[in-house]
């Protein structure tokens, strides 16, 4: 079954800040906009429902992953690709981690359950979190695999981007105002996307030959540079006009929009080709991620939307 501390290392816990802090903005949204705050259990038990589902993702990714990230760990892997390995290495093994990953899932959905019965929650809360455990658990897993048909990098900016924005409004209000969630869950969508596009780079030659047929295999490093390079325009267009108009809340993340653009500039010029520079690339893409929620959720706090 392998110790606590392959169990942990599995897990990848400094990933999990991608699910947790945009729920958590979405609840801060829906006490923003309504002045009505979500029931502190009812918080707690979807934070719980959101990292069991990422712990879904991330363990059965590394069941399904294991020849692609057997390959990957020999050509071009860095920090933020290529799974952990702690299955290659023998800290857990394939079936206790895809065993753990159907168990973390179940009781994610019984959560939603309880939620929805307990505090009078409607059932649309439950579908909307039901679509992004499913975007999340079938990323890697059969028969969906959405990350193997170029659709997974779309998915995961939807489940992690604007789906936990609205489930913690949902949690506030006990309803979903899908103006508000989407203009507010934009920039978080659209720089999550990037992080996933980014982390392929480094994966490319190994998802190649197993063919892992996602964005950058599809497109090829080139083009998908473009690509990142266009979402980065995306993402500062989706700070800037709403800051613009006046939605004080987004002054926070403007410089976040800086950052955005010098990873832009560099990925579009070829820097990823250097591996070193590659890996930084991941983090501060990551880092705009993480800044931007993190900046906006405080703006909400202070000035509301």
């Amino acid at each position: 079954m392998g110790n606590l501390k392959d169990w942990l290392r599995l897990s990848r816990p400094e990933f999990h800040t991608v699910g947790v802090f945009p729920l958590i903005m979405g609840v801060i949204l829906g006490y923003a906009h309504t002045g009505h705050m979500a029931p502190l259990p009812a918080i707690g038990l979807a934070l719980i429902a959101t990292i069991l589902i990422m712990l879904a993702t991330y363990w059965s990714g590394e069941v399904f992953d294991y020849e692609v990230d057997t390959i990957s760990a020999k050509l071009e892997k860095n920090k933020f690709s290529g799974g952990t390995l702690v299955l290659q290495k023998g800290g857990v093994s394939r079936q206790a981690a895809w065993i753990a990953s159907m168990i973390a899932f179940a009781l994610a959905v019984v959560i939603g359950f309880v939620l929805v019965m307990t505090y009078e929650y409607g059932w649309e809360l439950f579908v909307v979190g039901a679509i992004g455990g499913i975007m999340g658990f079938f990323y890697t897993v059969p028969p969906f695999q959405w990350a193997y048909r170029g659709v997974g990098e779309v998915f995961i900016g939807i489940a992690y981007g604007w789906l936990p924005v609205a489930v913690g409004y949902y949690l506030a209000t006990k309803h979903f105002n899908w103006d508000i969630i989407l203009l507010t869950g934009t920039p978080v969508a659209i720089s999550i996307f990037q992080v996933i596009l980014i982390n392929e780079f480094p994966d490319y030659p190994a998802d190649i030959q197993v063919n892992k047929r996602n964005l950058v295999v599809r497109l090829g490093r080139k083009k998908a540079s473009m690509v990142y390079g266009i979402m980065a325009l995306l993402f500062i267009a989706s700070v800037t006009i709403p800051a613009l108009n006046g939605h004080r809340a987004f002054y926070l993340a403007l410089p976040f929009t800086l950052l955005a653009v010098a990873n832009g500039f560099e990925v579009i010029t070829g820097k990823w080709k250097d591996r070193n520079k590659l890996e930084q690339l991941c983090a501060r893409t990551l880092v705009v991620n993480l800044g931007t929620t993190i900046a906006l959720s405080i703006g909400l706090w202070l000035w509301k939307i």
